[in-house]
């Protein structure tokens, strides 16, 4: 459809989509068109809309003009625009009208080029996806030239490699299951190939994220392990369907949900790791100090600095490490094994080290000082452990960045340091203050805290050389 100004543009659509509609086509996604039926004065006309391919299966066109056509089409879905077709035909009388709309001879009137151009911070997005091990796969009713075009302008992987809804109704599963392993393109698909395209890719072991917005998407959204619907162009049925609703239909904003969501499995696993690691030393010392038979009124542990060792735990374990920032490589990391436990090997023989090292130092502490008083040893042996426990959320905030790179980025989170200064007040008030003898504890001298500090630091800063080893 060439047109030289807008009102013969105007002119023509008023003409094929104007007057008294006596029947309408309905569109369906075997026919990829439809059509309606215009009553224009005493004139009869028949104006459809669809697929080219579609349009051009029941218009008067020779094979030359069909070339030409397809030629123009081609070059058209070669620049991204979404190409329809129009066709009209002209009745006699409203008892000629054809039952179905294969029955017409269409006189092809033209193409209609759409232009929908991805957003500027997709490319970015998919970026994002690529280096974080998400395959980013496009299935949509376009036709496979425009869907390449996106394809590539967004940067999604091997878009070269298409398969089209046709090709999709000659495979069986198995072969499809095959198929779905290295295809990210998809084009001229229909709602039943989207839910065989789900189904393949989750028997093939993949966590499946669909996203849509029809009323025909819903069966995909409910099979698909995590199904995303539009919020503000999504239907009624498909946010029914859906786990999860976007409320400003962009892609970038479930990019940034899987990043946050891999924070959050990362604090959750450091948090465990940190209740082992700091509850080995209370254990061990509870243990260990009667099998030397120290007296009973030196012992370190007592029931009251066990409730005051739980008053820096908690808050620890349950305040500072879920509001852990993201570490720098989270999206640039493969997405785990979905059968891996939270508690993996790793995590469990990192934290019993830790929690080893830091009782051997407290312990050590403690059982060194025993000479100078049950008091002043239990105040070391319990102050030890209240350092190591702050400088443990430190040490253990990354396992691939520094300490110092750590400590600089917790520096910003006011929580963070009003947690700080919290465990530093509270450590003055039971050591220096008359709450110390209800605690059993005694005051240090600044050579004693001095020294204190020093080796609690070392009981837990020794693992910034793993950190070295590991990144050599």
């Amino acid at each position: 459809m060439t047109t030289q100004n807008g009102g013969e543009k105007t002119d023509i659509i008023q003409k094929l989509f104007s007057g008294k509609l006596i029947k309408e086509y309905s569109f369906t996604n075997k026919l990829k068109m439809m059509g309606h039926v215009w009553k224009q004065d005493e004139k009869i006309t028949v104006s459809a809309k669809g697929a080219p391919e579609s349009i051009l299966s029941i218009s008067n066109v020779s094979e030359e003009e069909k070339i030409k056509i397809q030629d123009c089409m081609n070059k058209m879905s070669s620049q991204g625009m979404r190409v329809i077709a129009v066709g009209t035909m002209e009745q006699i009388s409203e008892l000629e009208i054809p039952e179905n709309i294969t029955d017409c001879k269409l006189n092809f009137c033209g193409l209609i080029g759409l232009v929908d151009p991805p957003r500027e911070e997709i490319k970015e997005s998919i970026e994002v996806c690529n280096k974080a091990g998400i395959r980013v796969i496009m299935i949509t009713g376009d036709n496979v030239i425009t869907a390449k075009w996106v394809a590539k302008k967004v940067g999604i992987k091997n878009a070269d490699n298409t398969i089209i809804g046709e090709e999709i109704d000659k495979m069986t599963d198995e072969e499809l299951k095959e198929c779905v392993k290295n295809t990210n393109i998809f084009s001229r698909v229909i709602p039943e190939h989207k839910m065989r395209i789900v189904k393949a890719l989750k028997e093939n072991g993949e966590i499946v994220a669909m996203t849509g917005d029809g009323v025909n998407d819903a069966p995909a959204l409910k099979y698909a392990d995590i199904g995303i619907a539009m919020g503000k162009r999504g239907s009624e049925v498909s946010r029914e369907a859906a786990d999860l609703i976007l409320l400003d239909d962009n892609f970038t904003t479930i990019v940034d949900t899987i990043k946050d969501g891999r924070r959050i499995y990362d604090n959750i696993r450091k948090a465990i790791g940190y209740v082992f690691a700091i509850h080995i030393p209370i254990v061990l010392s509870a243990l260990l100090a009667p099998l030397l038979h120290v007296n009973p009124a030196a012992l370190l542990i007592l029931p009251v600095t066990v409730v005051l060792l739980e008053l820096f735990v908690d808050p620890t374990c349950s305040v500072v490490l879920e509001r852990q920032p993201a570490e720098s490589n989270i999206m640039n990391r493969n997405p785990r094994n979905p059968k891996e436990n939270i508690l993996s090997k790793g995590i469990l023989i990192k934290s019993i080290i830790q929690g080893v090292v830091i009782f051997a130092f407290s312990f050590g502490i403690y059982y060194l000082n025993l000479s100078e008083g049950a008091e002043v040893a239990r105040t070391m042996g319990i102050c030890s452990i209240i350092l190591a426990n702050l400088f443990l959320v430190f040490e253990n905030s990354s396992e691939i960045e520094s300490v110092i790179v750590s400590t600089k980025r917790l520096l910003k989170d006011k929580v963070m340091w009003a947690i700080g200064i919290a465990t530093v007040v509270i450590l003055f008030i039971v050591v220096y203050t008359p709450v110390s003898v209800f605690l059993k504890l005694s005051a240090l001298s600044l050579k004693e805290l001095a020294t204190l500090v020093v080796l609690s630091f070392v009981s837990v800063f020794w693992y910034e050389i793993v950190k070295m080893w590991r990144k050599k």
